[in-house]
């Protein structure tokens, strides 16, 4: 049979330790939502904006819709289609999301992925690799 007492001594750093890890992860995702609303308004709005403008000279209606910590850029002949890009508090660590709502026939497939594959901070993403990710994701409804 177990000590209780080497037992609950066990438990209290395991409590501890949780404790700290918990506070730890809290700050890192305050950082990370400070860098990305950094990002958001300075370089993802901005880039959808221009993809927005670039794809109306080309015909191709889109708008940009920005609620709250998020940015959409949606065809204008079918709303429930989207390309948007958000804060994943959960991935570990933090990071920009970009989610894909496309049509195909009567379904609707979505598919989610970072916006640039390895970049660990946000404060690194910059417009052009907005921009990137914008022409891969619009390539099917491009053809």
């Amino acid at each position: 049979m177990a000590d209780i007492a080497l037992l609950r001594k066990r438990v209290q750093k395991a409590l501890e330790r949780a404790r700290r890890d918990a506070a730890d992860r809290r700050a890192q995702v305050n950082e990370a939502r400070t860098a990305y609303d950094a990002f958001l308004e300075s370089r993802a709005i901005p880039a959808f904006r221009a993809m927005a403008v670039v794809l109306k000279a080309e015909g191709l209606a889109w708008d940009v819709m920005t609620p709250s910590g998020e940015v959409r850029l949606v065809p204008d002949r079918r709303r429930d289609e989207s390309i948007v890009l958000s804060f994943d508090a959960t991935a570990d660590p933090p990071q920009a999301l970009v989610s894909i709502t496309r049509g195909r026939g009567s379904r609707m497939l979505h598919a989610e992925r970072e916006v640039k594959p390895g970049t660990r901070s946000i404060a690194a993403l910059t417009e052009d690799d907005v921009l990137e990710m914008l022409i891969e994701e619009l390539a099917p409804w491009l053809a």
